[in-house]
């Protein structure tokens, strides 16, 4: 990490980058940079690349290194780029780590493998986890993403990781507040708790979560920015208001319709959102009308 982003300094409000395609499937970098612009116009602390609303699992590592290269030329070093190296394999985590490196991220976020789900117990993804941090050049982020994974990172776990001198935070996207206070009780000098879920941003904030990634500020930036910025100066009521505007969007086009949900949204306030790759599709006309409903209704269009 350079030198001004230091643990303590993870936080703020950090956006998952989309991940755009020409209609062929290929990457449109071009769409992808002018969204990178836009997310920094609006003043958020970092990027995410190559998360769930990056359609991570649909990326190769070729994709991944490209998308990681062309932020890089975007983002200042004052602020965050991370990255999303998650994948079912510990080698290639870690393969995925070492090019994250390579192309300038400050810090990679990590996903549970989940395909085995059943073998997947605490004892194997800790094994992982630490193989992960033990072997990364850059400062991990565990990720907590029950809706993807299928499974919950447990608060021992949690807790374990956060003494991992590599280890420097966690993104929970789960939205489950009661855990997240377990969660919460990890936090150290060296060890941060963001949340991911866009629905439950104020109660997370004032729970003492040190800061926010999240899909709704991909299509919402300026107004999720004044929530969070309402909420620091002490503003709870303008910043309780502003999150109850702000719920549908969360629940019913990121968390109902995922990627292409978020493109649509994007597209409708003149970002670039563009197709989801297969084999996601989409979004189709009665879901248009609705994420453009709740977009008017939030009056963001």
């Amino acid at each position: 990490m350079p030198s001004s982003l230091t643990v303590a300094r993870l936080g703020g409000l950090m956006v998952p980058a989309v991940s755009t395609f020409t209609a062929s499937g290929a990457l449109d970098g071009a769409g992808f940079q002018r969204n990178l612009d836009a997310h920094l116009a609006f003043g958020m602390d970092g990027i995410l690349v190559a998360g769930s609303s990056g359609e991570s699992a649909l990326l190769d590592d070729d994709d991944r290194r490209q998308l990681l290269a062309l932020a890089r030329e975007r983002i200042p070093s004052d602020r965050w780029l991370l990255a999303g190296v998650g994948s079912e394999s510990t080698r290639q985590t870690i393969a995925r780590a070492h090019d994250a490196q390579r192309a300038g991220a400050d810090a990679v976020l990590v996903i549970s493998p989940h395909y085995f789900l059943k073998r997947m117990t605490d004892a194997a993804l800790l094994a992982h986890f630490q193989a992960v941090a033990d072997a990364s050049p850059l400062p991990v982020m565990l990720y907590n993403m029950p809706a993807y994974a299928h499974l919950v990172l447990s608060p021992a776990l949690v807790h374990e990781m956060a003494r991992h001198p590599n280890v420097i935070g966690m993104k929970d996207s789960a939205g489950n507040l009661s855990v997240l206070a377990q969660y919460l009780e990890a936090q150290s000098d060296t060890f941060r708790v963001l949340t991911g879920s866009g629905s439950t941003v104020v109660p997370a904030l004032a729970a003492g979560a040190a800061g926010a990634i999240l899909a709704i500020g991909l299509f919402a930036g300026p107004t999720v920015r004044r929530m969070v910025d309402l909420f620091r100066a002490g503003d709870t009521q303008a910043a309780g208001e502003l999150q109850a505007r702000l719920m549908p969007l969360a629940t019913d086009i990121g968390g109902a319709f995922g990627p292409a949900g978020i493109k649509a949204a994007m597209t409708l306030v003149g970002l670039d959102g563009g197709p989801p790759r297969s084999p996601l599709l989409p979004v189709n006309g009665d879901e248009l009308a609705i994420v453009r409903a709740r977009l008017e209704t939030a009056g963001l269009i």
